[in-house]
């Protein structure tokens, strides 16, 4: 062993026996990458980097702790389809006409919504890139609205997927509030709607094709496209 790895090995305070577990949460911004990047600290033997990052942070994450995630930073999608077959999969994923009417403290001063039709697109697209360059990748796919609605279920399906064991059911944890009224507010909202509505007709394509995969309604105000 050459000296300085050698060094460096006799100055940790531990010696993890195995790789540790390394988990990469992702999907567009405001579809619930937060609120699952806090929930995974409901589990034990975990560590969770708190600031965006890219994926390349899990491999200079230097911690005794069995399993590390990483969630996204804003550019991550340029990088997701050379996430490492190594590193677990968490995509994130809501039901697009939330996400594109959501609002954002750090950008409510510059636009109405956080996430533009192109940053939109750009995530979707990257989610594809992935899932044709890795196509026998497990990927473990999370509703927003799953995770709203049954989120110990949601835990439950982590636990599963990572071999995790969960410490506190995420239902019951006091820093994270499972709040209802977050779903579906463009159906409240009119100002929402007609933003919504006034979409160009090629984008709502690529909406079709999203919420076809991941099992969403289109809502019956939306113009009809084709699709093809």
């Amino acid at each position: 062993m050459p000296l300085s790895l050698n060094q460096r090995v006799q100055g940790r305070p531990y010696a993890r026996p195995t790789p540790a577990n390394r988990i990469f949460i992702s999907g567009c911004a405001r579809s619930g990458t937060t609120l699952t990047q806090r929930l995974m600290r409901c589990f034990e033997d975990i560590f969770v980097h708190p600031p965006e990052a890219r994926y390349t942070m899990l491999d200079m994450l230097d911690r005794p702790e069995s399993n590390l995630v990483v969630k996204r930073d804003a550019r991550g999608f340029a990088h997701l389809a050379k996430l490492p077959p190594s590193i677990g999969l968490i995509y994130c994923v809501r039901h697009p006409f939330d996400t594109l009417t959501s609002s954002h403290p750090q950008t409510r001063n510059e636009r109405r919504f956080h996430v533009t039709p192109q940053r939109w697109l750009a995530e979707y697209d990257a989610f594809i890139r992935l899932k044709k360059a890795q196509p026998h990748r497990q990927i473990l796919i999370v509703r927003y609205e799953d995770m709203i609605g049954a989120p110990d279920a949601q835990q439950d399906r982590i636990a599963q997927s990572f071999g995790l064991t969960p410490r506190i059911r995420f239902s019951e944890d006091p820093d994270n509030p499972i709040r209802v009224a977050s779903l579906r507010k463009w159906e409240r909202n009119e100002e929402f709607r007609a933003y919504l509505g006034g979409l160009p007709p090629a984008f709502l394509v690529r909406v079709q094709r999203f919420c076809a995969e991941f099992g969403y309604d289109m809502p019956i105000s939306t113009p009809t496209v084709d699709a093809r």
